[in-house]
């Protein structure tokens, strides 16, 4: 089974099957700088007595008296700071489903990975393959299909095809890109780097600790800054087991992962989790995406700059160059379309900044070259009466449906 380099991971469906947390009253302390009256000797300004009545004065003793107050050389400022609460309800927010075992929770990682469709629809899966992944038999994968159906993580069938062979949808695949007010929970970018570190885990503690630590951890994009986060045993013990006391969870730590690295404080209270840079999805990808972007920008130029030198070669009546022809046929790109002027030209590309970055972003979920591949079946392929509004898109779709190409593209 082919599995892709990056994965949506819902934050509301995972957040669920690890457990949502127990409603708490979280402490938010705010600091803001604010003026010392007795240290700065406002009490003695004659522009102090003017404060008490300033919504009563014309506009412009108004204007003077700010002035005044902005610019004093006597201004001390000092740090004041703000206590507020905030109640958490996860079940609110997330909406509340049965915590998942070992196996399903994997098994549904991997279903995300799977490259599912903009529906959550993912076909043709194998459940001897997915045992082998899992290292467990196929009737467990069988079981744990069962639970995720009963508990409204995903829905599957066989599909139609083959006994063998299942199709799933993820059920809330569609709502992860669905702003707050439309039911969207957000979702995180996991890498196929992290999917395998959380495979190995065999605590199952441990699995959801550390799933729910690199959900949290996903919005952390700035490269200069450490992926750590602190937690202590009272925000852990809100979405575990009612059975897992500081003991436990230290035990379920204590285990070797190359995923987090795990420190305690001498005072045993706060946890440090500490997430290798090579697992952290998000930013791998916008690093890729950006590398893959202009990668596939100095592809095309390339290819449009071959094809303007033939066609003005072909205009003009001079000589090919052989580089520029000999480019084009290792790419695939062959075939030319007559023009009003009823002679053999190439049709460039010349595509727009966003079609490179959309391109950019294929290449970062598959490959390179899977991207090179699809470029030229498009041009070798696609009805020229028809304009190509999204590049990448049509792109997306073949890459999706790489058994059906053929279907795709009917001429008339």
């Amino acid at each position: 089974m082919e599995l892709s380099k990056y994965a949506r991971i819902g934050k509301a469906p995972f957040i669920k099957a690890i457990g949502v947390q127990k409603n708490y009253n979280e402490v938010i302390y705010t600091e803001s700088q604010e003026l010392d009256y007795a240290a700065s000797g406002c009490f003695e300004c004659d522009n102090y007595k003017n404060v008490d009545f300033y919504e009563f004065m014309p506009e412009e003793v108004q204007k003077e008296t700010d002035n005044r107050c902005q610019n004093c050389p006597y201004a001390v400022y000092k740090t004041v700071v703000h206590e507020t609460y905030k109640n958490i309800n996860e079940k609110n927010i997330f909406g509340n489903a049965k915590r998942l075992k070992s196996i399903a929770l994997k098994l549904l990682l991997i279903y995300h990975f799977a490259s599912p469709d903009e529906h959550g629809l993912v076909r043709d899966l194998s459940p001897k393959e997915l045992a082998g992944m899992l290292h467990c038999t196929v009737r467990s994968i069988k079981n744990a299909n069962s639970v995720l159906q009963e508990y409204g993580y995903i829905m599957y069938s066989p599909n139609g095809l083959s006994k063998k062979r299942i199709q799933v949808i993820l059920t809330e695949y569609e709502t992860y890109s669905l702003p707050a007010d439309k039911g969207g929970r957000g979702y995180a970018t996991f890498n196929y780097e992290c999917l395998q570190k959380l495979l190995q885990i065999t605590d199952l503690n441990q699995l959801r600790i550390f799933l729910r630590a690199a959900l949290d951890i996903d919005t952390n994009r700035n490269p200069e800054k450490e992926l750590t986060l602190t937690q202590d045993y009272d925000f852990l013990r809100r979405f575990l087991p009612n059975y897992c006391k500081p003991g436990i969870i230290r035990h379920a730590l204590s285990s070797v992962s190359e995923l987090f690295s795990v420190s305690f404080d001498g005072d045993d209270e706060h946890i440090h989790l500490k997430m290798n840079p090579l697992c952290h999805g998000r930013r791998n990808y916008d690093k890729n995406v950006t590398q893959n972007a202009s990668l596939i920008e100095n592809y095309m130029s390339g290819l449009d700059k071959a094809m303007d030198c033939i066609n003005q070669n072909i205009l003009t009546k001079n000589a090919f160059d052989d580089a520029d022809v000999s480019f084009l046929n290792q790419e695939g790109i062959q075939t030319r379309t007559l023009t009003k002027l009823n002679k053999p030209l190439f049709v460039p590309f010349h595509l727009s900044p966003k079609d490179y970055k959309d391109l950019g972003i294929l290449c970062t979920t598959y490959t390179f070259e899977a991207v090179k591949n699809c470029i030229s079946y498009v041009y070798e392929n696609y009805n020229s009466q028809f304009k190509i509004t999204s590049i990448g898109a049509l792109i997306r779709t073949i890459l999706r449906n790489k058994s059906n190409q053929h279907a795709l593209f009917q001429t008339v």
